[in-house]
């Protein structure tokens, strides 16, 4: 997860400002907090009055997916960003490194201050906001806020466990849901840390890092297309869309596929208009 947000906006003439946009608006949907104009630009404003800069005065890569070697502890990072990586759900793509040009795992930039506004400031504030959830056969923990989006996705893979048995052992003995806890190799708090995440069985998962050090990066993958269908229908990131893989991970981040959120991409300053 990326570092918190410095709220320095880019320097825009407020009378060309024009509408938000569709990326930034999106966001009060699902996140506290409310888009306002200031004199520099663009943002959103939550609570303690910090207001989050869609655009930044500067841009900042971002760290890989676990955190890593290159994650800058004062790297100043835009809404924007988030959807910089279009997210694109549907049939699973196989990624190949070589074709990659840089790294290309839609989702991975996060807001650490957006989460902790929404959906719990400490482990206490998010502990107190948790139900369960009963995903076959087992009641777990899971942020209120995601809780029914989880649901939705157990009634979606019922029928299809049902018509086909083999999709079962993906889906129980499952690696968990809550878990207050940084991300490794990272300052930054994990999304299991604000109950919104899921990681099923992880024994008939792949993740990038248990390759052997040294070796070419290879995405690999076995989840069934059903299950990922079943999950991304209700706003869950897939890990699997990443270069560098996590296909047990599941995450819910409903502004990176929702239609409200979609807007064609314009090059303007090195970056995009809108979000995607």
């Amino acid at each position: 997860m990326l570092p918190v947000v410095l709220a320095i906006l880019a320097a825009a003439p407020t009378r060309d400002a024009g509408p938000p946009p569709r990326g930034l608006s999106c966001l009060t949907t699902w996140y506290a907090g409310e888009v306002v104009l200031a004199d520099a630009g663009w943002g959103f404003a939550i609570d303690g009055g910090t207001v989050l800069p869609w655009r930044a005065a500067a841009r900042a890569s971002a760290p890989l997916p676990d955190g890593g070697d290159d994650d800058e502890a004062d790297e100043v990072v835009d809404l924007e960003s988030i959807y910089r990586v279009p997210y694109v759900a549907g049939p699973i793509v196989t990624l190949d490194a070589s074709d990659a040009g840089a790294i290309d795992d839609p989702g991975r930039v996060r807001i650490e201050q957006l989460f902790l506004t929404t959906y719990g400031q400490s482990r206490l504030d998010v502990f107190d906001r948790l139900v369960k959830v009963r995903f076959f056969g087992l009641r777990y923990p899971f942020h209120e806020l995601a809780a029914e989006p989880l649901r939705n996705v157990v009634a979606r893979l019922e029928p299809a466990v049902q018509a086909n048995p083999k999709l079962k052992p993906f889906l129980t003995n499952i690696g968990g849901t809550f878990i207050w806890r940084k991300i490794a190799r990272s300052k930054n708090l994990s999304t299991h840390a604000f109950g919104i995440a899921i990681d099923i069985n992880v024994d008939r998962a792949h993740y990038w890092r248990w390759q052997r050090r040294g070796e070419a990066l290879k995405w690999q993958n076995k989840i069934p297309q059903e299950v990922v269908d079943a999950f991304e229908a209700e706003g869950f990131l897939w890990g699997g869309r990443w270069l560098h893989y996590d296909t047990m991970h599941f995450e819910y981040r409903p502004e990176l596929l929702s239609d409200a959120c979609r807007e064609s991409f314009v090059a303007r300053d090195g970056g995009v208009d809108g979000g995607r």
